[in-house]
């Protein structure tokens, strides 16, 4: 169920504002302040969207203070290059997209998983109203981004339904494909789905069938990734950090008409109906998922796997041991259930 259903009337102008914890992106010392906090600086992985309404609330709330934590913040590169900054110590850690942080880990980056944002994809599949479940592709249009994750989704995706993927005249998506799918050009079109441009998408037509790909091929969404350096030197903050953001999460949930004023206000180069559309489908793949019963932030070591298999049976990510790049050990000491 959307979380739109959570909203419980007009959302009051509380006039909230976040106070930020300031202090430099690549900030490689951190031992604790005088106030006796320890500076942590993370990446998001792209612009202001849904999933920084965690952060803001959390600073402005003091949750990430409460835990030992001096936090800033700022904005990455998309996840294939911020996943390096984190390697690089750029950032202390970041909340970045499985697939590159996978990708990297494959690579040898020293990087570790150490919580997840979404245990549920956001991959998904807008298709034509007359197209209702995958079957309906077959003989169809369908643009993916094939060299890509959502590439390698689909190829899962084939697998898992049982569709035939021949049947399927897949065209590798380009700038060109959006306009081309809006004008009837193309059936259906594979989407990253938390996103301003999907809700462009579905306002130009809202008659689309909405078929998310984590229904038939379980994947993860955005994780919370550590720079290995920071991580022996710091593991209390990191520990901190995890639990601080899922506490932020249910903050935010409980508190959502606040905390999506609060979002608009720190955002303002964003429309604020991209903000509601991004927020609610973030919060969806937050606490769908395995993080549903077993608490915000928390994830399994086999879902990493199930995405990693999909990666490298696309020939996306290099065979790598989980245990090398995974850890439980800094997941909340108690569930935050949703």
């Amino acid at each position: 169920m959307s979380l739109s259903a959570r909203r419980t009337g007009a959302i009051a102008a509380a006039g909230l504002s976040a106070t930020l914890l300031l202090s430099a992106c690549g900030e490689s010392d951190a031992e604790a302040r005088e106030d006796g906090l320890t500076p942590l600086s993370m990446a998001f992985e792209w612009t202001c969207s849904g999933d920084w309404s965690v952060v803001h609330a959390g600073l402005e709330q003091g949750i990430f203070e409460k835990h030992g934590i001096a936090l800033s913040y700022d904005r990455g590169q998309g996840g294939s290059d911020t996943v390096p900054m984190v390697a690089a110590g750029e950032f202390d850690l970041g909340v970045l997209g499985a697939a590159p942080t996978i990708i990297g880990a494959g690579q040898g980056l020293p990087v570790t998983i150490v919580g997840a944002a979404a245990t549920s994809g956001p991959v998904t599949i807008l298709a034509s109203s007359d197209i209702k479940e995958p079957a309906d592709l077959e003989g169809r249009t369908l643009a993916v981004q094939t060299d890509q994750f959502e590439g390698a989704m689909w190829e899962a995706y084939v697998q898992a339904t049982g569709i035939d993927g021949d049947k399927v005249d897949v065209i590798p998506a380009d700038d060109a494909t959006t306009a081309e799918f809006l004008g009837g050009s193309l059936d259906a079109l594979v989407v990253f789905y938390p996103t301003a441009s999907t809700q462009a998408i579905l306002d130009a037509r809202p008659d689309l069938t909405v078929m998310p790909m984590q229904e038939h091929v379980p994947a993860y969404g955005h994780l919370m990734v550590a720079n290995n350096n920071y991580l022996a030197e710091n593991p209390d903050a990191v520990r901190g950090y995890v639990t601080a953001w899922s506490e932020s999460a249910k903050w935010v949930l409980d508190n959502w008409d606040d905390a999506y004023e609060m979002l608009v206000d720190k955002c303002p180069e964003v429309d604020p109906a991209a903000l509601e559309f991004s927020m609610d489908a973030y919060f969806d793949g937050y606490t769908g998922g395995y993080a549903a019963t077993n608490g915000l932030g928390t994830f399994e070591v086999a879902g990493i796997t199930e995405t990693q298999s999909v990666l490298e049976e696309s020939g996306l990510a290099k065979p790598r041991p989980v245990e090398e790049f995974v850890t439980l050990e800094y997941l909340p000491s108690e569930p935050i259930v949703p």
